[in-house]
């Protein structure tokens, strides 16, 4: 289901599309990427979800710069020998009591894979007599950008759950240069819990969209 089919079923169940009560499209998207993503951080925490890999979005060529340790906001990295930040940040990410739903993380020639740390899991590491020198952690902040601490990698390949499909592509330096709607991409929501998204959606949209003033366009045209 796409973007569009997504809200077009809201609008279409609401009457929405007279010319006397008109709702954004837009708002629409948001009020159902909002309880999508809240449900779904709810489902998470049972571990009913994990094998549903149609929910997870896959961000090639993910790239980083070198960051000035000493000037790092994390307390924790700035100890590093060296530390790589996301030279862009990662759409909004799910979260749950387990953390951010960063699923994987991999080089680009797939040889080894990361470790997600929090920066506490890091300093904790650092005081281990014997460490594992072969581990390569990532951390994601609060602010979505994306750190690695103590290895010099530019580039990386990451699958993540977020809603915002549609930023998740922008995040990668080698997608396809095309002419894709904003409103063709995939609505993230699992299907045991699609009924209960849309009913939500439903009853909150219906009880606030007539105080909503309209999105007024010439063009009678909407962007995501």
């Amino acid at each position: 289901m796409t973007y569009s089919e997504a809200v077009s079923k809201i609008t279409n169940s609401l009457k929405l599309l007279n010319k006397d009560e008109r709702i954004s499209r837009r708002y629409v998207l948001h009020v159902l990427k909002d309880i999508s993503s809240n449900l779904i951080s709810q489902k998470l925490l049972d571990r009913t979800l994990g094998r549903e890999m149609n929910l997870y979005t896959k961000i090639e060529c993910f790239e980083f710069k070198k960051e000035d340790v000493k000037k790092c906001s994390i307390i924790e990295f700035r100890k590093c020998r060296t530390l790589m930040k996301s030279k862009k940040k990662l759409p909004k990410l799910i979260y749950s009591r387990f953390g951010s739903s960063v699923k994987e993380v991999t080089s680009l020639d797939g040889i080894f894979d990361f470790t997600i740390i929090t920066p506490e899991q890091y300093r904790r590491n650092l005081r281990r007599m014997y460490s594992v020198n072969s581990d390569v952690y990532f951390y994601v902040d609060s602010d979505n950008y994306a750190y690695i601490p103590d290895k010099e990698i530019f580039t990386v390949d990451l699958t993540v759950l977020t809603v915002d499909n549609d930023e998740a592509e922008e995040c990668s330096s080698c997608k396809e240069v095309g002419c894709k709607s904003g409103w063709d991409y995939e609505f993230i929501v699992p299907d045991k819990l699609e009924q209960a998204v849309f009913k939500e959606a439903l009853q909150t949209i219906a009880s606030t969209y007539r105080a909503i003033v309209p999105d007024e366009n010439p063009n009678n045209v909407e962007r995501v």
